[in-house]
């Protein structure tokens, strides 16, 4: 049998030729010419002869050799072929996957690619996720890994948005619990109330008299003239921003004052038709002819490249109308609201109001009515338009 004092002697000690040393119980040394002892264990497996290579001398010790030997053996007395054993507990270890490893995975997957915002979502895990955890192995991890990442955002006033994001990465470890990417979700302990504020249920809408306010501050800012008519079109039409900050040109027929909002940038990853009023075509006329060879309807203001301009634009337009209104108790989405409202307070049926806003229908409604009450949706918009060019109307700039 090998003793530890024979392989001291002979390691790195060069010889002429290969040579081979048995140990007993199928274990044996390789001795290569440069002396490099290399531990292998032979046995049959399927009635065919195998050779699993341990490891080097310098790396592994006589006695982990023999250890491994009886690992071997017992997997053999299972019916496993231990080469077959020992690659996949590597793979295993190897493929431990990273908090990085996880977001990718989730990014890549069907339920993520029919998220409108999942680009948003990709630079805010790159930005406020990766830096800090995104290295380490999601099944070694702690509450406590986590607790520094949502403090930062704390810290930076952003604690409505920490709650956010806690629920984002659920979704994203959930996924790869059930792809067998990990064993547990690291995250599934914390609830919103430990990171950060929960998201406050707005119900803001303009007045009358806001809406009038709001038409001219917007007209007296410094806002460029292209996207004066992008935010113009947010309240005459009750789109969701990224549709119209994603719209091409190509989606609108005006002649039968119509929009086909594609599956791409409709957030029930749908496509639908909304009608159009003819204050909204007159603006989209101009919009149109602004840039005739871009295809894209609001490109960037500065660069005007042919592609969409970014979701902070909508935000940072909406922080300049606030300013110039003195208001400042609402959001750009609150324009979506206030035609929904202003609809329904000027008659107009729900059905109708919600296909404008490309809402699916409820209950027996949503399987058996496939109509688009596109002629409606019209007459409901020009119904809205004139209703808000009487609020601009009453007012003085």
């Amino acid at each position: 049998m090998l003793t530890d004092a024979k392989l001291r002697k002979l390691n790195g000690k060069p010889i002429p030729k290969l040579i081979e040393m048995p140990d007993g119980g199928g274990l044996s040394i390789r001795i290569t010419p440069l002396g490099l002892i290399v531990f292998q264990y032979r046995y049959r497996y399927a009635g065919k002869a195998r050779r699993m290579t341990l490891g080097t001398y310098d790396a592994i010790s006589l006695k982990d050799a023999r250890d491994m030997v009886q690992e071997a053996k017992r997997a053999l007395a299972e019916g496993k072929d231990p080469i077959t054993v020992k690659a996949m507990a590597f793979d295993k270890q190897t493929s431990a996957a990273t908090v990085d490893a996880c977001l990718a995975h989730w990014a890549a997957s069907a339920q993520a690619s029919r998220l409108v915002k999942l680009e948003y979502w990709k630079r805010a895990f790159a930005r406020h996720v990766s830096p800090y955890v995104g290295a380490m192995v999601v099944d070694d991890m702690q509450i406590s890994h986590w607790q520094p990442v949502f403090k930062r955002m704390r810290e930076n006033g952003a604690e409505t948005f920490a709650g956010i994001m806690l629920s984002k990465l659920k979704q994203a470890f959930a996924y790869c619990v059930r792809t067998e990417k990990i064993k547990l979700n690291p995250i599934s302990a914390l609830r919103v109330n430990d990171v950060g504020t929960p998201v406050k249920v707005v119900k803001r809408y303009f007045s009358d008299d806001e809406i009038g306010r709001f038409w001219h501050a917007l007209e007296g800012s410094s806002i460029t003239y292209q996207n004066k008519l992008l935010v113009k079109l947010l309240l005459l039409t009750g789109a969701r921003g990224v549709e119209l900050r994603k719209a091409k040109k190509g989606e609108f027929d005006l002649k039968n004052r119509t929009w086909r909002v594609p599956a791409e940038n409709s957030k029930t990853r749908q496509p639908f038709e909304r009608g159009l009023s003819r204050d909204a075509v007159a603006l989209l006329e101009e919009a149109i002819n602004l840039y005739p060879d871009i295809k894209q309807l609001f490109p960037p203001a500065v660069s005007k490249e042919d592609r969409p301009m970014s979701a902070g634009v909508l935000l940072n337009l909406a922080e300049q109308i606030r300013n110039e209104m003195g208001v400042h108790d609402w959001a750009m989405h609150d324009l979506r609201r206030t035609a929904k409202t202003k609809m329904s307070e000027l008659g107009i049926p729900p059905h109708v109001s919600e296909k404008v806003l490309g809402h699916k229908l409820g209950g027996v409604l949503a399987v058996y009515d496939q109509h688009s009450y596109l002629k409606e949706q019209q007459e409901a918009l020009d119904t809205l338009a004139a209703h808000i060019s009487a609020c601009v109307s009453s007012m003085k700039p």
